[in-house]
């Protein structure tokens, strides 16, 4: 009987234990989500697209796979099959034939170290600056709209100068935006560098030699170079004999080879419909170094592509009467090759041909 009391004493507390008891068991079966949960890893997004199986491929023989496993965060900025097509790689073999360590800075330059989405990019910025996974910066640059004018937004993003086609795709670790185009940075390397180290531009160089623009390509700049190739220079008729034997008191070295720089200008192929957009300005008009003329050029974006093409001529003045010389056009995939003191475009074409750049 003694023992009873004890257990009558434990019976009013019964009710607060089973309340505990199953409190516990239900905490211990409570399955919360975590971020992303649902989302693949960035390498694994890449790897399982069928339209980005190229850059994967690099990010696999480049030994970078295990880095965008990571935690992250990051934003991979992935060209598209087509992009690298363009620039002459159509299959995961041909990245056999580069430098481990340059795939790998190639793959590291198209990636972010944090997570940019679409709306974080600044409204109709230009220019802006992240740092990416090799130490480099890239530049991002949004045309939203025309002032006053925001009903009707383009949203059109870059990434040096290069179109973003879908953005914002969601991954557990950052967020990938998918490009045109392949980005085409040369590190530590100036204008003149990248140019020197290319035989298809000697007729341009030589040029540039000739009517001394050559060593200023070297200095701090910023340049924006528009430069034909050996090809088409040849097609008009023009070798590096014929360009020696010019004779600068003759010629306008201003017209004839400078109209290709300008100078203290950072832009790419794309800025300028950017700023067709958010300033309605259809044109960029710069004059040339130490002289009258002037360098036109636009650009637009294909709308279903969303390519840059672009066209520029020179121009005897802004206002009538002027006299114009025929426009040439450029390919978006060799363009927008950027250096540390600026950028080389590829130019289909010639600005001007001797005979038009005689003095008088």
């Amino acid at each position: 009987m003694k023992n009873r009391k004890p257990i009558r004493n434990l019976l009013p507390l019964i009710p607060a234990l089973l309340i505990l008891l199953f409190s516990a068991c239900k905490h211990d079966d409570l399955a919360i989500a975590k971020p992303n949960e649902n989302f693949r890893l960035a390498s694994d997004f890449v790897k399982n697209n069928y339209d980005l199986t190229l850059f994967s491929a690099a990010v696999e023989k480049s030994g970078m796979a295990e880095t965008l496993r990571g935690k992250g965060p990051f934003t991979l900025l992935v060209p598209s099959n087509t992009a690298f097509n363009e620039i002459g790689i159509s299959k995961a073999s041909d990245f056999d034939k580069m430098n481990t360590d340059s795939l790998k800075a190639m793959v590291q330059r198209h990636v972010l170290d944090q997570q940019l989405n679409f709306n974080q990019v600044p409204v109709n910025g230009v220019d802006i600056r992240y740092h990416t996974l090799a130490g480099t910066d890239v530049y991002a640059t949004l045309a939203s709209y025309a002032p006053n004018n925001s009903a009707y937004p383009a949203n059109d993003l870059y990434f040096n100068g290069s179109s973003v086609t879908r953005k914002d795709v969601t991954v557990a670790n950052g967020v990938v935006h998918v490009l045109n185009k392949v980005m085409k940075v040369t590190p530590n390397s100036t204008v003149q560098a990248w140019l020197a180290k290319r035989p298809q531009y000697s007729i341009f160089v030589s040029g540039l030699k000739k009517f001394g623009f050559w060593d200023k390509l070297s200095d701090k700049g910023p340049f924006t170079v528009f430069a034909p190739q050996n090809s088409v220079f040849e097609a008009n008729g023009i070798t590096e004999a014929s360009v020696a034997a010019l004779d600068p008191a003759t010629y306008s070295g201003e017209r004839l080879f400078g109209s290709y720089i300008l100078h203290n200008k950072h832009f790419f192929i794309s800025d300028y419909n950017v700023f067709y957009i958010i300033n309605t300005e259809a044109t960029y008009n710069g004059q040339l170094e130490n002289d009258t003329w002037y360098f036109i050029i636009s650009s637009t974006r294909n709308f279903y592509t969303a390519a840059v093409t672009y066209s520029a001529h020179l121009q005897t003045a802004l206002s009538y009467p002027y006299d114009t010389y025929p426009a040439v056009t450029a390919i978006p995939a060799l363009t927008d090759n950027l250096t540390d003191n600026g950028l080389v475009h590829d130019m289909q074409g010639l600005l001007l041909l001797p005979e038009q750049a005689l003095k008088h």
